[in-house]
């Protein structure tokens, strides 16, 4: 596992609230040189601590208005692949494998309803895939990407 200090962790909420912040700024709100700064984040990226470096929209103003939590149950020994299909999907927002009565919780995004209902009969016909409960979002009461490091 990486080691993230508390300099680190100041480094990434920085970046979790302006990701287009420079080093040099994160250098100066922090009190030391953008050179320690960019040798961080480097570092952190290289490690995996960073993941990518990427944009973050907002769907609706994008037309993807309408999404749905998909409770799923897969064959045991399909699971590994049906995850991987799922993952290809760019519909497919989040992936979560499940212990419990299902197996994966997959949020999806579409345009309109009749999207997500298209996208809902695509997962029901990939191999090893048993069942699929749908939820339809109502209201986004949050959705982020951000966790309070410090």
């Amino acid at each position: 596992m990486a080691e993230v200090d508390d300099l680190d962790k100041r480094i990434l909420a920085i970046l979790y609230e302006d990701g287009r912040a420079s080093f040099a700024d994160i250098g100066r709100r922090l009190g030391v040189s953008e050179n320690t700064v960019r040798f961080r984040f480097n570092r952190l990226l290289k490690n995996g601590v960073i993941r990518r470096v990427t944009v973050l929209t907002d769907h609706a103003k994008l037309g993807l208005r309408n999404s749905a939590a998909l409770m799923i149950k897969i064959e045991p020994s399909e699971l590994d692949k049906v995850l991987e299909e799922l993952k290809a999907m760019r519909e497919v927002y989040n992936i979560y494998q499940l212990s419990g009565d299902y197996d994966a919780i997959a949020v999806v995004i579409g345009f309109d309803l009749n999207h997500v209902r298209q996208v809902v009969e695509n997962i029901k016909k990939i191999r090893g895939v048993l069942s699929v409960n749908t939820y339809v979002t109502l209201r986004v009461v949050k959705s982020d990407t951000r966790y309070a490091l410090v």
